[in-house]
């Protein structure tokens, strides 16, 4: 079965489907006999023809929409998955909104070649897919870029409640926002975010408590009826009832105060005591390891939106994420979020959190936001000191181009703001200044070729 051979059946198989919207009896012996005829060709030729179907129903793909297939779009609305919910088979098929942003030259694999992803129950082991509902999902366009609005809301240490005890023969440390100190900034952030047109805000690691994130519900609910801001990260703090608590991330929706996403840390860090040291943390002494005293998270949540596929890394996380990454690949994660407790994000050299990014547009194509705060890096104390022109508190990566053919070809935004309440400036974009007048860092939405 020559290449040729393959595509002219492969495009009779498609336009059947689409004439009917479903595989027919007729259609099915037609497949039966290519694949006698031409074994693996055949099955190869089938699937290819399927897939271009299927591409009708990927609410992410350039193709038209076709009235036949109608109800495959309503499924996968319904149920996050293109298969019957109620079928026999295992695991689910999704439509790709994202391809990995590696240097490849041609299909080395099944998957590079459909635009679907065959996810496999053992791919969804401790993954939970949720679907934003309508009402939430601000339907993000194609082609667009989408503004982020990075705010680092902490300032200084005195912003922050460091608690440190022993239990189990283990020195133990609980990092708390100062909700009096903060509870006035919340309404800084709120208009500053309005002000500046952001359509989603992404705020850093240790920034929320129960009272806060009170005062976020009702400070956005006040926002005017044409307010851009669709969606905002919260940051991250110990909310729930556990004994200790979760660190966990929360993702509203700016319209309605809802909650759309929650991601409870799963890595916690460990301090050493030359971190607490060069970071001068509060408490000393720092003679030992101090391990971060949280309820671990156990699940990833990964969103369904029409931004594309969402999860949620807390710091830490997206560095020990080798146990997760061939399940985000295999899901098509396109956009995580990670807000960050840690010193300045640098440009000049590529450290842990950059290059925890740059694995994920490599392996899955997806976009990072890396939001940090001012607090680590106005505290710190390094030799020789930090180099203020190479410190910035949010970093936007992802891929330059959809088929890269240089590696390293990604799309890195460095951003800083002036103070705890102001919204991230683009100060870098790649090797480009961009001066005084840099506007927001921006994302684009989960596609399909």
């Amino acid at each position: 079965m020559r290449v040729s051979t393959v595509r002219r059946f492969a495009d009779r198989l498609c336009t059947s489907v689409l004439r009917t919207g479903r595989v027919t009896t007729r259609l099915t012996k037609s497949v039966a006999r290519e694949v006698e005829l031409h074994g693996h060709r055949g099955v190869f030729a089938a699937l290819l023809g399927l897939d271009w179907a299927l591409a009708t129903a990927n609410p992410f793909s350039p193709s038209y929409d076709t009235k036949t297939m109608a109800w495959l779009s309503i499924r996968y609305l319904r149920h996050h998955r293109l298969n019957n919910p109620r079928g026999k088979t295992k695991g689910v098929l999704l439509p790709r909104c994202t391809r990995p942003g590696k240097v490849m030259a041609e299909g080395t694999g099944k998957a590079d070649f459909f635009n679907v992803h065959r996810v496999t129950p053992e791919d969804l082991r401790r993954i939970h897919i949720d679907r934003i509902p309508s009402r939430n999902d601000p339907a993000f366009a194609a082609g667009e870029e989408i503004s982020i609005g990075a705010v680092p809301m902490l300032e200084k240490y005195a912003e922050l409640e460091f608690e440190w005890h022993q239990r189990n023969e283990r020195r133990r440390y609980r990092v708390t926002p100062s909700t009096g100190r903060l509870n006035d900034r919340v309404g800084q952030v709120v208009r500053g975010l309005e002000r500046s047109g952001a359509e989603i805000a992404v705020l850093p690691e240790s920034t929320l408590s129960a009272p806060l994130l009170q005062q976020w519900r009702t400070l956005l609910g006040e926002l005017p009826d044409d307010s851009r801001l669709q969606w905002a990260l919260l940051g991250t703090g110990p909310l729930g009832d556990g004994n200790p608590p979760p660190n966990r991330a929360v993702l509203v929706d700016c319209r309605t105060g809802e909650t759309v996403l929650e991601q409870d840390k799963m890595a916690g860090f460990t301090v050493t005591p030359r971190v607490a040291t060069t970071w001068r943390l509060p408490g000393e002494p720092h003679e030992k390891l101090a391990v971060e005293d949280i309820s671990r998270g156990l699940d990833i949540t990964v969103l369904e939106s029409s931004l594309g596929r969402i999860a949620v890394f807390v710091c830490e996380d997206i560095k020990q994420s080798v146990q997760w990454e061939a399940k985000l690949q295999a899901l098509g994660v396109s956009h995580i979020l990670v807000p960050l407790f840690s010193s300045p994000i640098s440009r000049q050299v590529t450290r842990w959190d950059r290059q925890a990014a740059q694995r994920c547009v490599e392996e899955f194509g997806a976009w990072v936001i890396l939001s940090n705060s001012l607090a680590v890096g106005a505290e710190m104390r390094t030799q020789p000191p930090l180099d203020p022109e190479d410190g910035f508190n949010c970093v936007v990566v992802g891929p330059h181009t959809r088929e890269p053919v240089e590696y390293g070809d990604y799309d890195t935004q460095f951003c800083r703001a002036d103070n705890a309440a102001a919204v991230s400036r683009v100060v870098h974009r790649n090797d480009e200044a961009m001066g005084t007048e840099g506007g927001l860092p921006g994302v684009r939405r989960g596609w399909a070729s």
